[in-house]
């Protein structure tokens, strides 16, 4: 199974409905996993490669995935030993400070320097006795019992469980009692997965699933990476993994273990949880053959507080009663698991509470009081704080210090999930404190920070894991201090930022203008359902002037019935509202992931009740730290190279019509032009530009069309350069799934790979209107003046032709409005010499 077939299968899935690719993906998964067990090197090609090609289609394969292992838990039930077949060898063994402080100093001196976890260093368990083991795994167990009420451990805690790990593989391969080591494991990755540790998660994940390939114990090697990536929120691996392990334990003709057998019906549910699969119906068998199980008492609070974190998706509000029935029956096993049980079930009220600020608690009110007397104030700190809306600066820069370590972009949008809490909690203080340095710091989380954010690169196979105490009071970003923001920023005039970031119960917005911030709320933007809105309304905007009717005449539409059709567009877009000053000659935005697929050229000035796009200069800057990225990069050259590419050699001739009404136009400004679909090499030119159609999905998808076919490789077309202006329907467009906290654009990807500005529609592009558009825009970024002055004179040449907003609005700028024909960057850095 190559990767070459993995990509042309979900290609071929692309845009289709659940019911079209289900056999498709059912083929696809049933191959890659049998290809994945057959070694761990097969695992380490394939399987993270196979995890982003189905994130492309994971509202389908969720779904799918879901339904798989819900068949192989069934299948699956017979083989589930109950609570009496339990082996408790390692268990209640009695140790002493001095016993085990002499046994830790022996395995400590066989763990000197940099090792490997995943080298059992038999030597070691062979210079233990048989007591000095069960000794040292009793004292090890304790230990991560006696640390896991609480929810963030410090750096001493995880290298010193970290080192246990690795003890813990030794005596257990010795003793055969491997199934300890993996329990163990999943502990601890839920405490470094809490501990905001995330990349730290995936790595000794990793290594566990290397050590379940080594022990032929691959069903536990990837179970925990399962649990290790469904608690930090990517269903789509969470998934994969645990269907692997089922298979594999559907293999093997031994029974499974009751403490196995309970994570396994447990885990379930924290899958169904993070895909919002709140299905009763499906789970009730979950639930009987939990109960089949005769389960320990614990175990018991454990998988119904998560089976009522769950029900919350389908139940809402009224969850809280069940919550309250479920505590009252069960109040004995509530009361005696109470330290371990306090945290989560803490974490399920106070989420209810957060999305129902009015919640009525009074029933719940005695156990969250008995719930906080017993939590640890210093190892839950984080929690607590969100729960009482206290500290959220710093614990929020806390946790984008950790972050800091994510390799890949796409985990950060896993990985910020709690960033993201914090940082809307944080944009509702901010606002009422107006305060602009804990606002930027919300905003840096809320508006992607994935456009900037750098790969991190491994150096080799094995990386040592390292870590740090963080504390938040210490930090200070740079944006933070005014000042510097502004020379950062390096604004013109009376150029006027405006930030709109989602705050707990609303948006907010913070204005910058003149050296002065102003905050305030945007109600009527709040109540605007905005995917609705792009599904709806926004993706089917064009432009019809001549409209034929079956059996009749062409007719076309005269100017007044066009200014109603625009009239009628406002009204539809009403409650779409901001305020813009007076004194405002441009306006910059950074917009909310949440409420980034609106095109801003339609929000509408609420003092003149007008289209912003056609009131002024405007650019969709994405984030202050784009911005400020991109003022570091170099600027036009004075005669700027440019390049055009469109599918010339297919069988429409569109692009024919085209490009030859731009010929003259190409030729004034010496467009290197391609001649085929798939140039030689990618444009490279200062301003690209590319021609093609482009489908509603396009942000998703990343494809250009031509023939009706999906030019798949897009990157093989677009190279490097400083603007890139797409003529590609939809290539502007935004979509916020649920599944992640990204924006999903195809913009990001130009952006991340070093273009300062793109140009771009937010719908159906009426190609009509290039002439006009292109030599208006040319002729003004060639005379010196910033792309965002260029493109709104473009846009008005457009205007006096079609009164539309459909037609002159529909090309938008994103990133740096202020690039131009210059001698040097907007920012420099100089290094000083003595």
């Amino acid at each position: 199974m190559n990767i070459e077939s993995i990509k042309s299968i979900v290609d071929s899935c692309i845009s289709k409905n659940i019911l079209e690719v289900e056999p498709e993906i059912n083929n696809l998964l049933d191959k890659v996993i049998a290809h994945i067990l057959q070694s761990y090197n097969n695992s380490r090609n394939v399987l993270q490669y196979t995890l982003g090609q189905l994130d492309r289609i994971h509202k389908s394969v969720v779904c799918i995935m879901m339904k798989r292992i819900l068949n192989h838990v069934q299948d699956l039930c017979d083989k589930f030993e109950n609570e009496s077949c339990g082996d408790n060898n390692y268990v209640n063994v009695k140790w002493s400070e001095n016993k085990i402080g002499k046994i830790l100093t022996t395995a400590a001196s066989y763990y000197q320097g940099n090792f490997r976890i995943n080298n059992a260093n038999m030597e070691f368990a062979n210079s233990l006795s048989s007591d000095e083991r069960r000794t040292l795994v009793s004292y090890i167990i304790d230990s991560i019992q006696h640390y896991g009420t609480d929810t963030h451990w410090t750096k001493d805690i995880i290298e010193n469980h970290l080192l246990y790990l690795a003890f813990l593989y030794a005596i257990c391969k010795k003793d055969s009692q491997m199934w300890y080591m993996f329990h163990y494991a999943n502990n601890f990755i839920d405490r470094l997965a809490t501990s905001n540790e995330a990349q730290a998660t995936r790595d000794i994940a990793e290594t566990i699933l290397m050590i379940g390939h080594q022990e032929n114990m691959e069903a536990e090697g990837y179970f925990c990476a399962s649990r290790a990536y469904t608690i930090q929120n990517n269903s789509v691996a969470g998934l994969f993994y645990m269907e692997i392990a089922l298979k594999k334990w559907q293999e093997q003709p031994s029974p499974i273990r009751y403490k196995s057998s309970f994570e396994i019906l447990w885990q379930i549910l924290k899958l169904a949880r993070n895909i919002s699969f709140a299905s009763e119906t499906h789970l009730k068998p979950i639930a009987k053959c939990f109960e089949a199980l005769n389960p320990l008492p614990y175990d018991i609070n454990s998988f119904y507080h998560t089976y009522l974190s769950l029900m919350f998706y389908s139940k809402g509000l009224k969850v809280l009663e069940d919550i309250a029935d479920f505590l009252d029956k069960h109040r004995e096993i509530v009361y005696k698991n109470l330290d371990h049980g306090a945290m989560p079930w803490l974490s399920l009220i106070f989420t209810v509470k957060l999305n129902f600020p009015s919640a009525n608690l009074s029933r719940l009110n005695p156990y969250i009081n008995a719930f906080k007397s017993v939590v640890n104030r210093k190892g839950n700190a984080m929690m607590l704080d969100l729960f009482d809306g206290e500290n959220e600066d710093i614990h929020l820069k806390e946790l984008m210090v950790k972050l800091e370590s994510t390799r890949n972009v796409e985990d950060y949008s896993h990985d910020n999930h709690l960033a993201m809490i914090f940082s809307k909690s944080l944009i509702t203080k901010s606002t009422l404190e107006c305060n602009p340095s804990k606002y930027l710091l919300a905003m840096l989380i809320r508006a992607d920070y994935t456009f900037v954010k750098s790969e991190i690169a491994p150096n080799n196979h094995f990386m040592q894991t390292k870590f740090r105490d963080i504390n938040g009071a210490e930090y200070n970003l740079p944006i933070e201090d005014t000042k510097i923001l502004e020379t950062l920023m390096q604004l013109r005039g009376n150029d006027e930022v405006l930030w709109i970031g989602k705050g707990t119960s609303c948006l907010h917005f913070m204005a910058f203008l003149q050296n002065h911030f102003a905050f305030g709320n945007l109600s009527l933007l709040t109540k605007v359902n905005i995917e609705k809105l792009q599904s709806n309304t926004i993706r089917f905007l064009n432009y019809e002037r001549d409209v034929k009717k079956p059996g009749e005449p062409i007719y076309t539409k005269d100017i007044s019935e066009l200014e109603q059709e625009a009239e009628d567009l406002k009204n539809n877009l009403s409650d779409c509202q901001i305020m813009i000053s007076d004194n405002a000659n441009r306006l910059l935005l950074v917009k909310d992931m949440d409420v980034a697929a609106y095109p801003h050229q339609l929000l509408i000035d609420q003092n003149k009740n007008e289209f912003i796009g056609s009131l002024l200069p405007t650019c969709n800057i994405i984030s202050t730290e784009v911005l400020i990225k991109t003022n570091f990069e170099e600027p036009f050259h004075e005669h700027p190279s440019c390049a055009f590419w469109s599918p010339l050699n297919c069988s429409e001739f569109t692009f024919e019509i085209i490009k030859s009404k731009l010929q003259d136009i190409f030729a004034t400004y010496n467009f290197a032009l391609n001649k085929q679909n798939i140039p030689d090499r990618p444009i490279d030119a200062e301003i690209n530009i590319a021609c093609a159609h482009g489908g509603a999905d396009i942000s998703d998808t990343q494809w250009f069309y031509a023939d009706d076919e999906p030019i798949v490789e897009t990157n093989k077309i677009i190279g490097k350069g400083k603007l890139l202006i797409l003529f590609v329907c939809h290539s502007g467009s935004f979509t916020r799934p649920d599944y992640d906290n990204a924006m999903h654009t195809l913009i990001k990807r130009y952006i991340r790979v070093g273009y300062s500005s793109v140009i771009a529609p937010m719908w159906s592009l009426n190609t009509e209107i290039l002439p006009t558009w292109l030599s208006t825009f040319m002729r003004e970024v060639t005379s010196g003046q910033f792309v965002i002055d260029a493109l709104f004179q473009a846009n008005m040449a457009v205007k006096e032709e079609y009164i539309c907003p459909e037609v002159y609005a529909c090309l938008h700028l994103f990133g740096n409005p202020f690039l131009q024909i210059a001698e040097k960057p907007i920012l420099e850095i100089k290094e000083e010499t003595l």
